[in-house]
């Protein structure tokens, strides 16, 4: 008889939470999500407006586990980096939502600078 282990395995993308500092820029962090399209509405939103004042601070809210981190580095993962990288994170939004995403957000050559600062009780500045 064989154990369970030897039968079932899990994605190593769901044996821990995305870790935003830690996995931007890890094609495989991403590995297995999936973008709803309520989230796909959430950056479609926020680009119209960045495009639209070239200003823009937003806070994401929700449950844990409900996808803030991964969504935030499957946003990086399009927006940041080699035009070819970019083009493949694109599968994790959906390559047409991506394409809508550069034409609001242009990447340019080298794509945006993402800077990951997440929130701690710490000088923010030091952070």
């Amino acid at each position: 008889m064989s154990d369970l282990k030897d039968k079932v395995q899990i994605a190593g993308r769901f044996r821990r939470s995305v870790n935003i500092s830690a996995d931007i820029g890890d094609h495989a962090a991403l590995e297995g999500f999936v973008c709803p399209r309520s989230s796909q509405q959430l950056l479609d939103q926020m680009a119209n407006h960045v495009s639209k004042t070239n200003q823009g601070a937003f806070t994401w809210t929700g449950p844990y586990g409900s996808g803030k981190s991964s969504l935030a580095v499957a946003l990086a993962g399009v927006l940041c980096g080699k035009e070819k990288v970019r083009k493949t994170n694109s599968e994790f939004i959906g390559k047409d939502f991506a394409e809508s995403l550069w034409e609001q957000l242009p990447p340019k050559s080298k794509g945006w600078k993402v800077i990951p600062v997440i929130g701690r009780r710490a000088d923010p500045v030091a952070t």
